[in-house]
């Protein structure tokens, strides 16, 4: 077991003490006496504020930020790619939705760290592994939360609304909600979907009922894909329970199933969308060359829970998105897809 797990006390106070120890760094060679105590104890303040900065982009999770493109979805899926005005609001919205969805992160790995330092792989977040104060926790968490609200405020008060519903549901969700099987995925479905709402709102463009049904089928199914390779890897820890989760070893069966209808039924309202609401849109000039975006949904989600089942998919199915060659490839195809259905 990794030296970081082997912690004692499951106190706040542990885990910021524990972000004060830094290495000792090497005194320089040039210094000598009094002049050279002055620039090891330099570079030692130097390094270990380093060692914070970075510990908290780390924990920002700033990778994450790429969930947040679907605010751009609307507008692009409305014909109105032309409005500059829309383009600079929804820019907005990206920046503070991701600063606000960051403090969130870290205010979860703060009501999570007793879990995250016995996980496999959540005991190396900046937090559980004691290299982010606790206490720079606390003002960096309301400071950048009351930031990202008041810009969204200013601009739009329907999306600021958004914003606080989102940011009320997340708490609910960090307290409490993650804890209850089945209603956790749910939620972290809706909480992709108000993405779309927020870029709905900056945009103003009309809403699609759509997109945001194929929005809670898709997510829901990517949250069930995240919580049985929870499950998964706590059974091959020959663990009966998964910590901080309302999951048992047993369910795998059932995520497993819940997770391969919800997939399917996001290819089927792919589809239904194309049928209802792209073939009779006028912006489109070629709408028939949408129709492999279903077939490159099917081949994607089938791919993520074929990894899933085979105990191969990352803890975060958007982070294995991200960085999985053959799922940018599938995407790169769904965007040529729709680019040829505007362009061509």
């Amino acid at each position: 077991m990794p030296r970081s797990l082997a912690v004692h006390g499951t106190g706040m106070e542990r885990a910021d003490a524990c972000s004060r120890r830094r290495p000792r760094a090497p005194r320089a060679a040039s210094g000598r006496g009094a002049r050279g105590t002055t620039i090891n104890r330099i570079e030692k303040n130097f390094a270990g504020r380093t060692g914070v900065v970075l510990a908290l982009a780390e924990g920002l999770r700033l990778h994450q930020w790429a969930k947040n493109l679907l605010i751009f979805v609307p507008l692009l899926l409305s014909g109105t790619i032309d409005n500059l005005e829309a383009w600079g609001l929804c820019l907005l919205g990206f920046v503070a939705w991701g600063v606000l969805a960051s403090c969130t992160y870290l205010l979860n790995d703060l009501l999570d760290l007793r879990f995250d330092r016995t996980h496999w792989s959540k005991w190396r977040r900046p937090i559980a592994r004691g290299d982010l104060p606790i206490g720079l926790v606390a003002i960096v968490v309301p400071l950048g939360m009351l930031i990202s609200l008041a810009a969204v405020a200013s601009v739009n008060h329907r999306a600021a609304v958004v914003l606080l519903i989102y940011t009320a549901l997340t708490f609910a969700y960090s307290v409490g909600l993650k804890r209850l099987p089945v209603v956790d995925v749910l939620i972290l479905a809706m909480l992709y979907t108000l993405r779309l709402f927020f870029g709905i709102e900056l945009a103003n463009v009309a809403t699609s009922s759509w997109l945001l049904v194929f929005s809670m089928f898709i997510f829901t199914s990517l949250s069930l894909a995240k919580r049985f390779t929870e499950i998964m890897r706590n059974a091959n820890l020959g663990r009966e329970k998964v910590d901080g989760r309302g999951y048992v070893v047993k369910d795998g069966p059932l995520i497993f199933g819940l997770g391969l209808s919800t997939a399917a039924g996001a290819v089927l309202i792919m589809v239904l969308y194309l049928i209802n609401e792209a073939f009779g849109a006028t912006f489109y000039r070629s709408p028939l060359l949408l129709w492999p975006v279903p077939a490159i949904l099917f081949l994607w989600l089938g791919r993520i829970w074929l990894l899933a089942g085979r105990d191969q998919l990352d803890d975060d199915p958007i982070r294995f998105a991200i960085r999985d060659p053959a799922s940018l490839a599938l995407g790169a195809g769904v965007v040529a897809a729709f680019a040829g259905a505007w362009l061509v």
